[in-house]
Order: structure tokens, then C-alpha cells, then sequence
């Protein structure tokens, strides 16, 4: 019997364990099938008797993902009676020990999902990039709780500069879900002008809704990032953004439709003038990409690095 195994991760205190109740307490969810949660830490909020019993989990502690061994899993199999698991990770633990180890063969993964206090987001950052970055890359979905006085979309351009294909949820405080993000970024009554600081911020709106700017005019500063393959007039072009350390970035970058290598230098950045247009990848979802209309070379940026303020 296979038994899905759903993985929770982020800081202590950023709302692990109430978004485990709180999906264990939901009958679409839960109806009546054994659960066995899994703890590397323990926060303000318990798993008290009443709702172990409601919804018929029980809960084991483990100091550590490294003990979570396949040995160690065959022996829990073997200990309890349960039919998915719920892993309730450690903050300050690297999450790729877990997923680097793996599961014996009747554990699978379902799901995961991380959890971030949105008030702490910026200290977390700031501080603590590289656990963040490993909670978030590893992610299918991240809850962003306690949103209501903070930039959503600063949240949304940072999140999805490690992990493009992330689902982000916000929550307010009373954790009711506000996914609206208010008024639009750019005006799109008059032709796009993407100064520098911008560019980060238009590259995740446009990633994240290319039909808003199909057939808009564009003026946009880039360099080459890569080919692609078995096309002689298209190139990857776009700007680095640093998302864990100074030793860790990655390109923020789209296709750039009507320019060949040979007519640019590669170290150079260009402005380009074109029209943005909405193509599908090898998947069939809809991306962004521009088309050039004219270009020249332009000054490199202040900021090697993209950011998203």
C-alpha cells in the first residue's frame, strides 16, 4: 500500500503546525483515514489529545531529518498504523537532506508546501537567505501568513525569482485568504518604457500574466543568457538576480524572437525595442517573449542584480 506523504516546511513559529490542524481538520480532507505526523520541532502551537483523537492521527517526535533514514521509516511502517504521513520539518534544518536520502518504496510524496510569516519576510531574507531558499525551491505551494500590512507583489517577485512555478497563497492574520494584489504595476495605455530597477518586477508580472502585455510595444535592456536549440533567430536574453548567496544566481530571462548571436556581443547588455507577444513552451503553458523590432548596445546597469522593490 502506497502512503502519501505530505512535507511542511519553514521557520519555527511561521504557522506549520496550524496549517497542518487546520488541513487535517478539514472533512474534504479528512475522512477518517489514519494519520501519522511526523515532528522535527515543537512551536507555541501543540497537537493536543482532543484533535489527535478528531481526527485520528497520532504524533511521534524525531530530532532530526537525518534520522528519518530509510531504516528508519521500514521500523515506523512497522511500529504504527497509518495510512499518510505529515512531516512537520525543522526551520533550521537543510530541507535537501530530506528529499537526498529519499523514502522507502511505500512512502511517496504528494505534496509540499512551505509556510512563511509575511511580517518576517524581509529579517528572513536579509539573514537567513539560505534556508529560505531551500524551503521555497523545494515547495509546490507556499502559504505567506500574516500578509495584511505588507507588498504582496514584493513578496510574490522574491518568491518566485527561486521557484517560477510556485503556488503562493496569503493569508491575513485571522488566516483568511487575501490573494488580491492591488492596482497594476505598469501603465498599459502607452507603449512600456522597463527602466533598470523595473525590470525585475515586469519580468514576474509578465511571467505570471503574459496575455496582460500580448501585442504591447516595448523598450527593455537585456543581454544574452543562452540559445535555443534548432532556432537561428531566437536567443534567451534578460538580467541575473541573486536568489540565496553571492555564488548562487539565476537568470531572469525569456526569448527574444527576430535576433541572431552573430549580430551582438555576449558580454554586452542591448536595448532592445520590440513587441511582447505570448508563445507556449514544451509543456503548453503560456509564456512571455518579445519580439524585436530594432535594437543597440546600451550601458550596463547600475545593479548587476535584478531586485523586485
Amino acid at each position: 500500500m502506497i502512503k502519501p506523504v505530505y512535507i511542511f516546511s519553514g521557520f519555527l513559529d511561521s504557522g506549520k503546525t496550524t496549517a497542518i490542524k487546520g488541513t487535517l481538520y478539514n472533512p474534504r480532507f479528512n475522512e477518517g483515514e489514519a494519520t501519522l505526523i511526523i515532528c522535527f520541532e515543537q512551536g507555541d502551537v501543540e497537537y493536543d489529545k482532543k484533535f489527535l483523537e478528531i481526527t485520528n492521527s497520532q504524533v511521534i517526535y524525531l530530532d532530526s531529518i537525518k534520522d528519518l533514514t530509510i531504516e528508519k521509516q521500514k521500523e515506523i511502517d512497522k511500529q504504527y498504523k497509518f495510512e499518510r504521513v505529515f512531516l512537520e520539518l525543522n526551520g533550521m534544518e537543510d530541507d535537501n537532506i530530506l528529499y537526498e536520502s529519499g523514502f522507502t518504496s511505500n512512502w511517496e510524496i504528494a505534496q509540499t508546501l512551505t509556510t512563511i510569516d509575511a511580517s518576517k519576510f524581509q529579517v528572513y531574507m536579509n539573514n537567513m537567505r539560505q534556508f529560505m531558499y531551500n524551503h521555497v525551491v523545494n515547495a509546490e505551494m507556499v502559504i505567506m501568513n500574516r500578509a495584511d500590512n505588507v507588498d504582496k507583489r514584493f513578496l510574490r517577485n522574491n518568491i518566485k525569482s527561486i521557484n517560477q512555478y510556485i503556488e503562493i497563497i496569503y493569508e491575513d492574520k485571522d488566516g483568511n485568504v487575501t490573494n488580491k494584489i492591488e492596482d497594476e504595476l505598469f501603465d498599459l495605455s502607452k507603449d512600456l518604457e522597463i527602466s533598470d530597477i523595473d525590470y525585475g518586477l515586469w519580468f514576474m508580472d509578465a511571467i505570471d500574466n503574459p496575455n496582460k502585455y500580448d501585442k504591447k510595444n516595448i523598450s527593455i535592456k537585456v543581454k544574452y543568457v543562452t540559445d535555443i536549440e534548432d532556432e537561428d533567430r531566437v536567443l534567451v536574453m534578460g538580467r541575473k538576480a541573486m536568489v540565496c548567496c553571492a555564488n548562487d544566481v539565476t537568470d531572469i530571462a525569456m526569448p527574444y524572437i527576430g535576433i541572431k548571436k552573430s549580430d551582438i556581443d555576449v558580454n554586452k547588455y542591448y536595448m532592445i525595442n520590440g513587441v511582447c507577444r505570448v508563445i507556449k513552451n514544451n509543456e503548453g503553458i503560456a509564456m512571455p517573449a518579445i519580439e524585436v523590432k530594432g535594437f543597440k548596445e546600451a550601458e550596463a546597469p547600475k545593479e548587476d542584480y535584478v531586485t523586485f522593490n
